[in-house]
């Protein structure tokens, strides 16, 4: 059923650029593909109850894998001019791995964003399935550190998706025009759980300042636990405060959350990252720690090099290394290979892959 969705998707490019005439249909992509090697450490498993503790030795995973610094994915955005300053628009985006050619995001044809609205003078409103006002938090502080969100990134692998904050269903989004360099979004995502308008909802929105090297942001996300079954009583939440600054030499960012349960506990995660350029090159590095309540955290560094060999084309290479100390950590948010889930443990990735866009 997919294969025969996925065609008829791609036959429609076809007939989208036939109608250029009255709207702008763009077809775009990316195709993001690494070799790695992933490690986990050895470690104990502790004692419990009447089983000893036991040892666990050492794992090393030689992989090919899509998505490095970028999600595989190829895409149709179009626009059309309706009078008066405003427009139609809309973007389907489909998400795969560019290693087997399967599906992403569970096997969606348009898993990555799928969406309609209007825009013009007053903002911009958009329905369907669509990025989280923090996702663009994350996105835009991570960027001094290999672009959005890589499968590298700790703003990713330290629960930056926590509180339903990468990719929102059945979410209705507004995004105000730009006041001399600042912009706001809300979002409201329905659960859709019968007999109840608030269980599965997700209620969130961002500041962001934009102004030649300056970008700072903040944002929250307040996701309502409950079912049709089990009656609301409280909600996931976090909040992200991100920022970077362009030095000319150097780009530097941080990025601070503070995710909390329904529970009541926290975690905080702050990541600080810095690139380097040289010419047609790049130098990255990134530190980061998250500590939950009681004292539990993790740890991780990061190393990152890029080449661009033409404006579209480009070589990486990445180094990762994570510590657990009371916190599940990932050095590579695109496999398990490289999570440490016992304390004291640690896990690594070296990758090098080869990004195309189109």
């Amino acid at each position: 059923m997919n294969k025969k969705l996925v065609a008829l998707a791609l036959s429609a490019v076809a007939a989208g650029v036939a109608s250029a005439q009255t709207a702008n249909v763009t077809l775009y992509g990316i195709v993001d593909t690494y070799l790695s090697t992933q490690r986990i450490g050895s470690g104990v498993i502790p004692a419990a109850g009447t089983v000893a503790a036991k040892s666990v030795a050492s794992t090393s995973t030689t992989m090919l894998t899509g998505g490095g610094l970028s999600g595989s994915r190829w895409g149709l955005r179009g626009s059309e001019d309706l009078g008066g300053g405003m427009n139609a628009i809309f973007v389907l985006e489909n998400g795969f791995a560019s290693d087997s050619g399967q599906l992403n995001q569970g096997g969606r044809l348009f898993g990555r964003q799928a969406y309609v609205g209007l825009n013009g003078g007053f903002g911009s409103v958009t329905v369907g399935r669509q990025y989280s006002p923090n996702f663009y938090v994350m996105c835009n502080s991570d960027d001094t550190f290999g672009g959005c969100l890589t499968g590298f990134s700790a703003v990713a692998n330290m629960g930056g998706f926590f509180a339903n904050t990468l990719r929102q269903d059945n979410a209705v989004k507004y995004s105000t025009p730009s006041f001399g360099g600042v912009t706001a979004s809300i979002a409201w995502s329905l659960g859709e759980v019968a007999g109840s308008s608030s269980a599965q909802r997700t209620l969130g929105g961002n500041v962001e300042y934009k102004n030649g090297p300056i970008y700072v942001g903040v944002g929250f996300s307040d996701l309502k636990n409950g079912s049709a079954t089990v009656p609301v009583t409280g909600s996931d939440k976090q909040f992200i405060f991100g920022a970077t600054y362009n030095f000319g030499v150097a780009y530097a960012g941080v990025t601070y959350m503070e995710n909390k349960t329904v529970a009541g506990v926290k975690t905080k995660p702050l990541i600080g990252s810095v690139t380097v350029p040289f010419g047609a090159a790049r130098v990255g590095l990134q530190l980061a720690q998250a500590k939950r309540d009681g004292g539990d955290k993790q740890t991780s560094i990061g190393l990152l090099g890029e080449y661009d060999l033409s404006k579209r084309t480009e070589v990486y290479g990445a180094y990762v290394q994570c510590k657990n100390k009371g916190l599940t950590c990932s050095a590579d948010g695109n496999v398990a290979n490289s999570t440490a889930t016992l304390r004291n443990q640690s896990a690594s990735v070296f990758a090098l892959g080869l990004k195309h866009k189109f």
